[in-house]
């Protein structure tokens, strides 16, 4: 009786989670929800059915006189005739319970519920979902069908940053040297809030889309400090050795992108390559300093950094593991303010 239990509760508690998580088309959901509002009524049919044969027998009993018991001279009264039981609607066609001894596996599409008895009589419930297709039947559908439009979000960037003077030089204009940063210590975290992908042709050429934040920081080597609030780009000598120094600033950008996928239908085992341009605007800026002295002090301001930017981007990976590569077409500073530089950023990128 308690495995009978088991694999009601399973069972109905299957179907129900099945409709999210297997293939049971639509069509097969609803004709088997019809099929049990339409047992539900006659079940309600036939127990009240049921009530009113129980009561006639209840009243016929209550009419027998039982002191000709000892004699066995006793005319039973009739008893009502029983209602028949409606019948149980068949599950969908990928749903299956099959019956091993004392074992009882249950399949809802892709999903399968194991009742196993060990030998202490005590019922274990096992819950798992084919990967493949050879558990499910055609009409289970395709989990990884194919969308004209994928959308995944809070995918994540991380590499370092650098910028570079006219040509991609790395020799900085005289009197501004020291804003050449440390390229190992010099961060970009990049935050896809939102990412949607447009399928163009044939689910391997997509239109790449979204809004994301970038988060940079460039670290100086130096004991100059760049000063806040003047329109030109200048530094300030720090009166003690300086642990730290840095320069951070937040954008808020937007890219657009042509992308390749060699395999659509398996993007863990799918080779893909993107390429378009973004734009970016500039949420806000400061710079963070702290002596020998263990003093902290940090000043917000924009350091006449270009509010809008904009520049190239570069993607090529394997599965959920890309490279990236962000190139500025825009200056760092604006214009006539201070050095012409140009801002980059490269690193992993990752689509989980």
């Amino acid at each position: 009786m308690k495995k009978m239990i088991w694999i009601f509760l399973v069972l109905f508690s299957s179907t129900a989670f099945a409709q999210q998580n297997n293939g049971i088309t639509p069509e097969q959901q609803e004709q088997f929800r019809k099929q049990m509002e339409d047992f539900q009524k006659q079940m309600q049919v036939q127990m009240q059915l049921l009530k009113d044969s129980l009561q006639q027998m209840q009243q016929a009993l209550n009419g027998v006189d039982w002191s000709q018991f000892d004699s066995m001279d006793i005319e039973m009264p009739e008893v009502p005739e029983m209602p028949e039981m409606p019948e149980m609607p068949e599950m969908p066609s990928s749903s299956s319970v099959d019956v091993y001894g004392d074992n009882t596996k249950v399949r809802v599409g892709r999903w399968n519920i194991n009742v196993e008895s060990d030998d202490n009589g005590d019922d274990h419930v096992h819950v798992y979902k084919d990967e493949g297709s050879d558990g499910c039947s055609d009409m289970c559908g395709d989990d990884d069908e194919l969308k004209n439009v994928e959308t995944k979000f809070m995918l994540l960037d991380v590499g370092l940053n650098n910028y570079f003077a006219k040509g991609f030089s790395s020799n900085f204009p005289d009197g501004y040297e020291s804003l050449e940063p440390n390229p190992g210590k010099s961060w970009v975290v990049n935050i896809h809030v939102i990412n949607q992908r447009l399928n163009l042709v044939d689910y391997h050429l997509w239109l790449s889309y979204g809004v994301f934040f970038e988060l940079n920081s460039y670290k100086y080597n130096t004991d100059n400090v760049l000063v806040p609030r003047i329109d030109s780009v200048a530094f300030a000598v720090s009166d003690e050795p300086l642990q730290k120094n840095k320069l951070s600033c937040e954008y808020v950008g937007i890219p657009l992108m042509l992308r390749y996928e060699s395999n659509p239908s398996h993007e863990d085992k799918s080779f893909h390559v993107s390429a378009g341009g973004f734009g970016e605007y500039l949420l806000g800026a400061h710079t963070k300093v702290k002596n020998t002295s263990d003093d902290k002090s940090k000043h917000h301001d924009d350091f006449n950094l270009n509010r809008f930017r904009y520049g190239i981007t570069f993607r090529a990976g394997y599965g959920f593991v890309n490279l990236f590569a962000n190139i500025g077409l825009s200056e760092l500073f604006v214009s006539g303010s201070g050095p012409v530089l140009y801002p980059s950023s490269a690193g992993l990128a990752f689509e989980f």
